[in-house]
């Protein structure tokens, strides 16, 4: 069950991501309460931010996350593995928007944070995206 967790976002990034609009439907949600993470096993119980909303906050998975910045906000992730020392291989993420096929993408940060997991990449990349729609 713990690994399950691990492909959903953390309860912080769930409220920021909330304050932000995120309203899609989740197979998990945090408990107001306790911060516990209830996941739903079947599509039966496929949730939404209008469900009881007074008791939960929606648990999006990270790949959903990933792909509301892509399709509401233009940004793209990519992830690299970079084990161009030689000696210590890391996970590396760029963010990115581009405004038309074929010209290059906009980078928008110049960050370059190297992570030895890549669940660890991830999560601060959330994070990142989260400040850059909070900055903007």
């Amino acid at each position: 069950m713990k690994e399950l967790e691990t492909l959903f976002c953390t309860y912080d990034q769930a409220l920021a991501l909330k304050e932000l609009g995120y309203d899609e439907p989740c197979f998990g949600r945090f408990m107001k309460e306790s911060n516990d993470l209830l996941i739903a096993h079947t599509e039966k119980y496929f949730m939404s931010g209008t469900d009881r909303k007074e008791f939960f906050t929606l648990a999006p998975l990270k790949s959903q996350v990933f792909k509301w910045f892509r399709e509401e906000h233009g940004i793209w992730v990519t992830f690299e593995y970079d084990d161009c020392d030689c000696v210590e291989a890391n996970v590396c993420w760029y963010v990115g928007k581009c405004f038309r096929y074929g010209i290059g993408p906009l980078f928008l940060t110049d960050e370059l944070n190297d992570f030895e997991t890549y669940e660890e990449a991830e999560e601060a990349c959330i994070d990142k995206l989260i400040e850059l729609i909070k900055n903007k």
